[in-house]
């Protein structure tokens, strides 16, 4: 049994706002199917947060599974691997699955059919025994990031962490329709654990909790069967969106407030997502790349929503095809049915952050109307902030006003949008509203930086045009000095003189 420790109690409740939303697509066991191996793989460069890759591999090349094919040299950032053996056939723009739609550079790699792995070793069972800074190595040498969506480099959140009292293992999902981490959970208990218990030795946290909704006791079940450790503890919260949101889930599990723009790690909190909490597991022990993640595909358009264990690079197609999807016409969308990202085709690559693919029979959108002020929007809105005043400063974009009703606190969330009467797509104005908050302060900045730089140059000039006045009116007086010290000169020379021919003159009439 799990026991918690007494001394930083857990309030296990829930937060302000949000919105229960049924799974529209529910399954009768949720289960984990391996997908067979792809004939090719695309794999972009361009990750979620930091630099794109550069290419260690060039067209011809034959790699094996594992294999680093691409890394930059920004610390932050982690290797790409390739995920199937094979060989190299392109390093071209494709198309890379993100809400811009624009094409980045990738490499595409043809498989050989035997997925030969290379040769790796890791901190192996014993790996309490293994110091911090080489397990962090490991993780990011595994090129490990944040699973649940963010992307963000695993090894920068456990770098130089310092008064870490709680870590936080997000098992929540929350939003419906998507099942990989129940699935994880419920698969790979025992993973997880030693994961929590390497995060723990990492971090140094004086405990651990696992947070799952309480629609998952299937997952629970398994988890509390194979935790054995009285510093990791596993609570349920209830089943309500956006109960992910780091922050919302810190204060729901601890009651800690983090302020407007502080980070969870700032209150001592350190959350990490569950199938990153496997796949950190899979690093240290085994020095095991990541080169494959478990992926939902369900919705409208499919007959057979389930999970699938795919290969990084592979083809939508290629799992979505696996879930008989029907014959209507399909929209598709990468991530959860609120926070997603719509792409344009199946052909679109699966990366590290793709949990989930909804395949949805097209339908016409509702139009949108005129807001009604009704408020459910502010009473939806799992932040606290006012979604109905920020609609129409987003509108007509008076983005210092809207910034100052917090709008950089929003999460996005589109619970707004789910409440709307109106069909007002809220998120989209806020999301708009954002980028013009930045485009302008970044126009702004350089607008400054430019007339700083001509005011400098002027005032340059003018200091430089005032020292040669005073440099050459300086030389004038020194001239006019030296003029008359020589005319001084000259007539003390003409008086002595003067007084010699006096002299001799009285001497020659002696």
């Amino acid at each position: 049994m799990c026991l918690m420790l007494p001394r930083l109690p857990m309030l296990n409740q829930s937060f302000n706002g949000g919105i229960v939303i049924p799974n529209p697509h529910p399954v009768e066991a949720v289960e984990i199917i391996q997908a067979p191996l792809p004939d090719k793989v695309v794999l972009p460069l361009q990750q979620r947060i930091g630099d794109e890759a550069a290419p260690c591999v060039k067209v011809g090349d034959k790699v094996l599974t594992g294999q680093v094919v691409a890394k930059t040299k920004d610390h932050f950032c982690v290797p790409i691997h390739a995920s199937i053996s094979g060989k190299v056939v392109s390093i071209d723009d494709q198309t890379i699955p993100h809400k811009s739609g624009l094409k980045s550079k990738c490499i595409t790699i043809e498989s050989d059919g035997k997925d030969e792995w290379i040769k790796q070793s890791g901190c192996g069972s014993d790996f309490l025994h293994c110091d911090q800074a080489t397990m962090i190595n490991y993780i990011q040498a595994s090129g490990i990031v944040g699973l649940g969506g963010a992307g963000f480099p695993a090894h920068a959140k456990l770098e130089g962490i310092q008064d870490c009292h709680t870590l936080i293992i997000n098992g929540t999902e929350c939003e419906p329709g998507i099942m990989c981490d129940d699935a994880l959970m419920q698969h790979h208990p025992r993973e997880v654990i030693r994961g929590v218990e390497i995060l723990l030795h990492i971090c140094g946290a004086d405990r651990a909790i696992i947070a799952v909704e309480d629609d998952k006791q299937e997952a629970l079940n398994s988890l509390l069967l194979y935790c054995h450790n009285n510093r990791i503890s596993i609570e349920q919260i209830p089943t309500k969106y956006t109960s992910g949101a780091e922050k919302l889930l810190v204060k729901a599990l601890l009651g800690i407030e983090i302020p407007s723009g502080g980070l969870a790690i700032d209150m001592g909190v350190i959350c990490q997502n569950v199938a990153t909490t496997k796949a950190i597991f899979d690093a240290v022990v085994d020095s095991k790349p990541l080169v494959s993640r478990i992926v939902t595909v369900t919705g409208s358009g499919v007959e057979s929503p389930n999970n699938y264990e795919v290969r990084l690079g592979t083809s939508f197609e290629h799992i979505v095809s696996m879930s008989n999807p029907n014959t209507n016409q399909h929209t598709v969308r990468m991530g959860g049915m609120m926070m997603g990202v719509d792409v344009e085709t199946t052909n679109t690559p699966i990366c590290k952050i793709t949990n989930c693919i909804f395949v949805n029979n097209l339908e016409e959108k509702p139009n949108n109307q005129e807001c009604i002020r009704c408020g459910q929007c502010n009473q939806a809105c799992p932040v606290d902030l006012l979604p109905q005043q920020l609609y129409w400063y987003a509108k007509s974009e008076n983005t210092d006003k809207a910034m100052d009703y917090n709008l950089a606190d929003c999460i996005e969330c589109r619970c707004c949008d789910y409440v709307c009467p109106s069909h007002i797509p809220l998120a989209e104005y806020f999301s708009f509203a954002k980028a013009l908050y930045r485009k302008t302060t970044e126009d702004q900045y350089r607008t400054d930086i430019a007339r700083e730089r001509f005011e400098f140059r002027e005032y340059r000039l003018e200091r430089n045009k005032q020292e040669r006045a005073e440099m050459m009116a300086a030389k004038k007086e020194e001239l006019k000095k030296k003029m008359a010290n020589d005319k001084a000169k000259k007539d003390k020379i003409a008086a002595a003189m003067e007084r010699v021919k006096k002299t001799k003159k009285a001497n020659d009439d002696a």
